[in-house]
C-alpha cells in the first residue's frame, strides 16, 4: 500500500482501532463502481471496507470466535462466507467491525489494561439494561451508550 493510501486509510479509522483491525493492509476501497467513483473524487471517502480477516483479528483481541463475532455484528453466516470469497465485507458490516474496533482502546484506556477491557467488554452491565456491552456495539446508539458508559467510569461517575 503506497503512502498515501495509508494516510487516507489512517484519515478514516483512527490508529488504535487500525491496528486492532489488522492494520491499512485489512482496509480496500469502497465496493461499488458507484463508491469507487466518489472515492478517487473525494480526499476523504464516507465509507471503507474491511477484509474477513479483519474479523478473526478483532476476535483474537477479544478472545471469541469469528463466528461470535459475526453473530454479535448480525451478520448472516452464510452472507460471512459470500463476503469470504469477495473478500471484504460490504461498508455497513464493515462499520459495525470497526465499532468494536473503535471502543475497545477506549475500553482500555478507561479500564487500565487489556484483560479488564476485554472482561468488562463481555460481562453483562445493569446500565445497559444486563446486556454486555460487546453486544451493544452492532448499532450506532448501543455504541453511544457503551461509550457513555466508559466516560463514566473514567470520571468515576458511578451510581
Amino acid at each position: 500500500m503506497s503512502s498515501r493510501a495509508a494516510d487516507a486509510v489512517e484519515a478514516r479509522i483512527q490508529a488504535g482501532p487500525l491496528k486492532l483491525l489488522g492494520g491499512p493492509r485489512v482496509v480496500v476501497s469502497a465496493g461499488s463502481s458507484r463508491c469507487g467513483e466518489i472515492a478517487r473524487t473525494q480526499a476523504r471517502p464516507r465509507s471503507f471496507q474491511v477484509k474477513d480477516v479483519a474479523v478473526e483479528n478483532s476476535g483474537r483481541f477479544l478472545a471469541e470466535s469469528p463466528q461470535r463475532l459475526l453473530q454479535i455484528t448480525q451478520i448472516n453466516e452464510c452472507t460471512a462466507w459470500r463476503r469470504c470469497e469477495r473478500g471484504a465485507l460490504n461498508a455497513e458490516e464493515s462499520d459495525r467491525i470497526a465499532r468494536i474496533a473503535r471502543v475497545s482502546p477506549r475500553a482500555i484506556d478507561s479500564l487500565g489494561d487489556e484483560c479488564r477491557a476485554r472482561e468488562w467488554l463481555k460481562r453483562s452491565n445493569r446500565t445497559l439494561q444486563d446486556a454486555a456491552p460487546l453486544e451493544r456495539l452492532s448499532t450506532d446508539a448501543g455504541s453511544e451508550r457503551v461509550t457513555d458508559e466508559l466516560g463514566r467510569i473514567e470520571y468515576g461517575d458511578l451510581y
